[in-house]
């Protein structure tokens, strides 16, 4: 024993690793923009493996129980593949501006598609270091079941959401917004059954005031969040008399501590149950159930890593496109309150124009080998309010996996790999692209998907 060791650490000796893949292309994380990268990538002949820390693909769509999909129109290729199958399994529904979907034909059409594209996924693994060599990145080391072990590819792509990968690799990042790193605020979704006679919802000023009446009359703890447009929904699902709500919310949490996320988990599974009581008292909900809170909650912002190129807000809300654009956003600027006693000055909606995402941004600094795709990418805290969606980070992670299978198959580093090669080989495919189409196409694809929060 070494009694000169500080009580606070813990030497841990050199070690061996045993390595137990050596892939192609390696994805991190399985969630909208992991999935899509590891499809991509084996569909077009890459030996691909995806590793997911759940027991399901679909991260926030599964895990988290997050309905609707949002901004999918145009985007082509392995998205509309996704559509098509939900609708075929009678799993996709209108709702509103946008679609919905059945979370449990979710799961299993993603590993469908996984299975029949050649793609190996491995559930209840961790990436807890990054195995990097004269700048480049070579492997990871997983941590599961199975003990500690160590995975190498060609090309990695970090969908993890939170950076995960590129932060071990030493990968520059930024957290939150300028001046103070805080976060947008997280929220557990939960579902509820009993909505038959509650109508689609309109807006979210009407339910919080009718949430603030029954409040008073049944008494309870303050709402967890101002008048906004962004909250409180009631979102119908492809699932008969079933519902999402997006309501909870928790604040100054850090996504990167487990011990925060835990107090924040716990927090909001109270709020559920709390808000759940309140909205029987609203007329259409009296007979409603909690059906069950995620099992993750909805992490909306953390680490945004710095790439070789940044979107900024201007990129957005004038609807700048770029030569090497590989897929597209077409949402709001939606930030939701970052301190429930600033609402009216953070939580906000703007709309933009749709705008190009770059290979650039998915193309980290400081690291080769690698890239990143989903929340995660390079750009601003306010810009991210917009790209962060699911049906965006789809079109980022099926750009990453057909860049990464090109890189694995020429023997190339994706930094060299030419970003307007790339799109071209995403329209090949069928992919979506703002720089290849006129706005009056775009828009008629949208079919008024561009009036989101009006």
């Amino acid at each position: 024993m070494n009694v000169d060791r500080p009580r606070h650490l813990v030497l841990e000796g050199p070690r061996a690793t045993r390595v137990v893949a050596d892939v192609d292309v390696l994805v991190v994380g399985g969630g909208p923009a992991g999935v899509s990268a590891a499809l991509a990538a084996a569909r077009s002949g890459a030996r691909s493996l995806c590793i997911e820390r759940h027991g399901m693909l679909g991260g926030v769509w599964t895990a988290g129980l997050l309905n609707p999909l949002f901004d999918t129109p145009g985007k082509g290729w392995l998205i509309s593949d996704l559509i098509a199958r939900l609708t075929q399994a009678s799993a996709w529904q209108s709702w509103k501006w946008t679609h919905t979907f059945d979370v449990e034909i979710m799961k299993l059409v993603l590993e469908q598609m996984m299975k029949e594209a050649g793609a190996e996924w491995w559930y209840y693994s961790y990436v807890v270091d990054a195995i990097v060599e004269d700048g480049c990145i070579r492997g990871v080391v997983v941590e599961s079941k199975s003990g500690r072990e160590a995975i190498l590819a060609k090309v990695i792509i970090d969908a993890s959401g939170d950076g995960d990968v590129a932060a071990r690799a030493g990968v520059p990042y930024e957290l939150g917004r300028e001046g103070d790193g805080l976060c947008q605020p997280m929220t557990l979704m939960f579902e509820i059954d009993g909505v038959r006679a509650f109508p689609v919802q309109q807006n979210a000023g009407e339910l919080y005031d009718a949430l603030l009446a029954s409040q008073k009359e049944r008494g309870g703890p303050d709402l967890p969040f101002g008048r906004a447009k962004n909250v409180p929904w009631i979102i119908h699902t492809a699932r008969p008399d079933t519902a999402a709500v997006q309501a909870t919310h928790v604040y100054c949490v850090d996504a990167l501590d487990t011990r925060e996320l835990t107090r924040a988990t716990v927090e909001a599974r109270q709020q559920a149950h709390e808000l759940t009581r309140l909205l029987r008292g609203v007329p259409g909900l009296e007979a409603i159930r909690l059906v069950q809170t995620a099992p993750a909650i909805g992490v909306r912002e953390a680490r945004r890593i710095l790439g070789k190129y940044r979107l900024s807000v201007d990129d957005i809300s004038t609807g700048r496109f770029f030569s090497d654009d590989v897929t597209f956003g077409n949402f709001p600027l939606d930030v939701h309150e970052m301190n429930p006693n600033e609402t009216a000055r953070s939580s906000r909606i703007h709309a933009t124009r749709p705008f190009g995402i770059p290979y650039r941004s998915l193309v980290p600094l400081n690291l080769e080998g690698l890239l990143v795709a989903g929340r995660c990418i390079s750009g601003s805290h306010e810009a991210h309010a917009s790209y962060r969606v699911t049906g965006t980070c789809m079109g980022m992670g099926q750009a990453a996996g057909l860049a990464a299978a090109i890189c694995a198959a020429e023997n190339t580093l994706p930094s060299q790999l030419d970003g307007v090669q790339l799109k071209r080989a995403l329209l090949a495919k069928g992919a979506g692209v703002l720089g290849e189409r006129t706005i009056e196409q775009l828009v008629g694809d949208l079919h008024g998907d561009r009036l989101l929060w009006d």
